[in-house]
């Protein structure tokens, strides 16, 4: 990214953002603040032919503060949709912004068991101390079910696990470094072993 180019955007309304080093092979972590009592849908963006393109829902935010995500190695953009209740359309009135961040600003993959709402990811890039070890998480969604996501730092096939109400507790093994994403709207907890 040279310097002219931007590293953050913000707005009100729904919005396709163009991601500056996306789509180039490795996943581009990306921070982003919802306003005050308002919800945001995130999907990532895939070019296809004749410039058609693919949507495939992320993560959805509903609370102030920052959230990280993870744009996968394969996608050039990130769509923001306003998350609207009933025929009305309200959906409250706080503005979005999101802007690219380096790893360093990423919380590490918990030992022990941690407890969180909303979405948060973390990342895992700890020396492993023999060639065929690989983590496991144990996460569990106390509240409600929710969506667990692992994104390799090699630019790899991301996983999305999405939980139902008989499958909120298990298992995600981390056959290499990367990122982990956790999100309900309700309380969850997660672990590594």
């Amino acid at each position: 990214m040279d310097s002219t180019t931007p590293a953050s955007w913000s707005g009100w309304r729904s919005r396709t953002v163009e991601i500056p080093g996306a789509g180039d092979g490795t996943p581009v972590l990306l921070e982003f603040r919802a306003g005050f009592t308002t919800s945001f849908r995130l999907s990532t963006v895939r070019k296809g032919a004749q410039h058609q393109r693919a949507h495939d829902t992320l993560v959805t935010i509903g609370r102030t503060g920052r959230s990280h995500i993870v744009l996968p190695a394969d996608c050039d953009a990130l769509a923001i949709w306003r998350v609207t209740v009933g025929n009305e359309g309200a959906s409250g009135f706080g503005r979005w912004k999101v802007r690219i961040v380096d790893n360093d600003a990423l919380p590490q993959l918990p030992t022990e068991k941690t407890r969180g709402k909303g979405t948060r990811t973390f990342g895992y890039f700890s020396p492993k101390p023999y060639f065929e070890y690989a983590p496991v998480v144990h996460y569990d969604f106390i509240d409600s079910p929710g969506t667990i996501i692992y994104t390799p730092a090699n630019g790899g096939k991301q996983l999305i696990r999405f939980t139902s109400a008989a499958t909120r507790k298990g298992t995600l093994r981390l056959p290499h470094h990367g990122y982990v994403t956790v999100s309900d709207h309700g309380t969850w907890r997660i672990s590594a072993t």
